[in-house]
């Protein structure tokens, strides 16, 4: 069955936990109270929009190509300014925000030069852009050894999906290549706990399954999840997917 909106807004809300420090780190580093205008790119249905309006006087903007998880942020956020586009032809002007966002974004967008690119374009003068979060499947760690298939499986279903699952390890390049300045970049510190929450794992498998959905049937999906539930509440269970970040300015 195919993921709701509802189900989408959880998982987006549960990526933002992963990374709130790094966000609160940033905002605080570009001198949030000095942005007038904000645009998250991919905003999907709004699970980092209310943070930023919350933490900068800035007016909020979001955009997403899909419509629907639109009207889910609209609900979450009804005071910012949603635009339904293509991040590859951006409906702004030159130098349009301060800042310009995107959160597990561009590994979906097909051609991640051209979309940063388009960043860059509507960035003004001193302005920042920001990729807060990019994985790389190609380095997913998997133990006890049987779950190694889950990498192989996944990276499969996101190619066929048009996603880049190895974007992670790209984005340093695709920032220096896009002509930013004072770049910073990195990969989140992993953590090793096997121990989530109900809520977490509930949807970790949702994804999965509808990412495996075409590689395995029901049954072998059901078994997959309970020999996973089983490791780790034995506090065998290790998954560490490397995420990237990176950030630059556009030069005065």
């Amino acid at each position: 069955m195919p993921l709701s909106r509802e189900d989408w807004h959880q998982r987006f809300l549960i990526q933002a936990q992963w990374t709130e420090a790094l966000r609160l780190y940033f905002y605080d580093l570009i001198k949030k109270d000095n942005l007038l205008s904000v645009l998250d790119v991919g905003c999907g249905t709004g699970a980092l929009l209310p943070e930023m309006d919350a933490l900068s006087p800035a007016q909020i903007f979001g955009l997403d190509i899909d419509l629907d998880h639109l009207r889910m942020a609209q609900q979450v956020f009804p005071e910012c300014s949603l635009i339904g586009s293509d991040v590859h032809y951006l409906p702004f002007k030159t130098s349009s925000f301060d800042l310009v966002t995107c959160h597990y974004f561009l590994m979906w967008v097909g051609n991640p030069e051209h979309a940063l690119s388009e960043l860059h374009r509507i960035t003004k003068p001193g302005g920042s852009v920001v990729a807060f979060a990019e994985p790389d499947y190609g380095g997913r760690i998997d133990y006890p050894p049987e779950f190694i298939r889950i990498r192989d499986y996944q990276i499969s279903s996101l190619l066929n999906a048009g996603a880049d699952p190895r974007l992670g390890r790209k984005l340093k390049s695709l920032f220096t290549a896009g002509g930013f300045s004072d770049l910073e970049y990195g990969v989140y510190q992993g953590s090793w706990q096997g121990d989530i929450s109900t809520q977490e794992f509930e949807s970790e498998w949702k994804i999965l399954s509808d990412d495996l959905a075409g590689i395995l049937n029901k049954s072998e999906l059901q078994a997959l999840k309970k020999h996973d539930l089983g490791t780790r509440k034995q506090g065998s269970r290790v998954v560490y997917v490397p995420t990237f970040y990176a950030w630059g300015k556009v030069e005065k």
